[in-house]
């Protein structure tokens, strides 16, 4: 069993053949989200702005949960997860392993706060007034992006952060 995080979260042991072949695909369904989420939200874009006496004003508000669920992933997956692990609780420490939690905990939070703006931006914009169903569906876009980049950080985070034998080491010459 390979453990994935820091608690006692473990996947099935995949067999050493397809483990880049998993690495690969994991990676390859992560950018697809993260592609379909920011296209979801361009064709909203696209639609208000093409749209005459669109009832909604779509502003800057509507980009920042994508920013922010973008910026989380990106801090949220450039932490490596052997940093979680390794700590000295002495006072001559680094550290190291509390500033990785603490950058971690800030993705995190960025990404779950993009996903709930989102889910406010559509309720205050496009459920309260009660618009109709192709404006309701510009406010969808918005959900549909952050939950995708959300999803797309995961699947990244259990692709790059499991126990597997193949670690890629860089030389310079």
């Amino acid at each position: 069993m390979t453990r994935i995080f820091i608690w006692n979260c473990q996947l099935p042991r995949v067999p050493s053949g397809w483990r880049e072949h998993l690495h690969d695909c994991g990676t390859y369904i992560s950018g697809t989200l993260f592609t379909i989420g920011w296209w979801f939200f361009i064709d909203g874009l696209v639609m208000a702005r093409t749209t005459p006496d669109f009832p909604v004003k779509f502003g800057f508000e509507d980009w920042i949960p994508g920013l922010l669920c973008t910026i989380g992933m990106i801090i949220t997956n450039s932490i490596d997860l052997s940093l979680l692990r390794e700590d000295s609780f002495g006072y001559g420490g680094s550290g190291l392993a509390g500033k990785a939690k603490l950058t971690l905990f800030i993705g995190i939070a960025l990404l779950a706060g993009g996903v709930a703006g989102s889910i406010t931006i559509l309720t205050i914009k496009y459920l309260v007034p009660q618009v109709d169903g192709s404006v309701l569906y510009i406010g969808f876009t918005n959900v549909i992006q952050a939950i995708s980049i959300l999803l797309s950080s995961i699947a990244l985070w259990l692709v790059h952060n499991s126990d597997y034998d193949n670690q890629y080491n860089f030389v310079l010459s």
